[in-house]
């Protein structure tokens, strides 16, 4: 409804959409010289899942497009960055864009969304909508 009433938040929305719900939940990295972590001796090699899907959340971690923007991880950082973050970002705001002027009324049919159980991509099984 909010989107409705107010489009210009639509990119806030994209924003807010990335952060509270991570589509890559995190990723292998292998160790390239020995460290210790969590008190755990990992020798050069082995392979550690970095878990970051929750980093962009805080204490009141609530979906919430008119809070100020805050950085976060999910697309990535630096020479990990995801290379298709632009075009997901824009693919999402065309989206919502022609679904608030097209089908305005569109929400999120009662009950929980249902993820895929899936343990490094996230996202939802089906979205059931109504108008």
């Amino acid at each position: 409804e909010l989107l409705c009433e107010r489009p210009e938040l639509i990119p806030a929305a994209v924003e807010e959409a990335a952060r509270f719900d991570a589509p890559v939940q995190g990723f292998r990295r292998t160790v390239t010289a020995p460290v210790t972590l969590a008190g755990t001796a990992l020798e050069p090699g082995a392979t550690v899942f970095v878990a970051y899907g929750s980093a962009g959340r805080d204490q009141g971690g609530g979906f919430d497009i008119t809070r100020p923007p805050v950085r976060h991880l999910s697309f990535g950082h630096g020479v990990h960055a995801c290379p298709g973050s632009a075009l997901a970002r824009e693919q999402l705001r065309i989206t919502l864009e022609l679904l608030v002027s097209r089908l305005p009324g569109l929400r999120l049919a009662p009950g929980e969304v249902e993820m895929l159980p899936t343990l490094i991509h996230r996202g939802p099984a089906a979205l059931h909508l109504e108008w």
